[in-house]
């Protein structure tokens, strides 16, 4: 399975933890065993890591969204939009092996895919935004 499908299967868990606000084990049991029968360890690995990544710094993730979301809260953007921004600040904030360019790229692929028309403008802006601002803000 390619990384372009592990990263749709976390934007889909991201998506369900949006309305439910949890990650859902028989959710990702689901989607291990189901829809991604091609799924192999290292893709599953990615998709892990990045869901622990986000648990484990969910607030400096939404606020990073949110410092750089000008003019919207993260309480009004919709929960596809939050998701993939979710996605792509947890990559390029937390994963040295993944280039940023790349995120960007890859969540405007899955904005035209399962958002609207203005969304894939919209997630460029702020995931640029938090890539400038973690150039110039020291790693922790």
């Amino acid at each position: 399975m390619s990384r372009r499908s592990a990263r749709d299967t976390v934007f889909r868990l991201f998506y369900e933890y949006a309305i439910n606000g949890a990650f859902n084990p028989a959710t990702m049991d689901v989607m291990r065993d189901c829809f991604d029968k091609g799924m192999n360890e290292n893709a599953w690995s990615y998709v892990m890591d990045t869901i622990d990544k986000y648990q484990s710094h969910s607030e400096a993730i939404d606020s990073m969204i949110q410092n750089n979301a000008k003019r919207w809260n993260v309480s009004h953007m919709t929960k596809v939009e939050l998701s993939i921004l979710r996605l792509g600040v947890c990559e390029i904030m937390y994963s040295d092996d993944i280039h940023e360019k790349i995120t960007i790229n890859e969540c405007v692929e899955l904005a035209k895919k399962y958002a609207s028309d203005k969304s894939e403008k919209f997630i460029n802006g702020v995931l640029a935004g938090v890539i400038g601002a973690k150039e110039v803000t020291p790693d922790d």
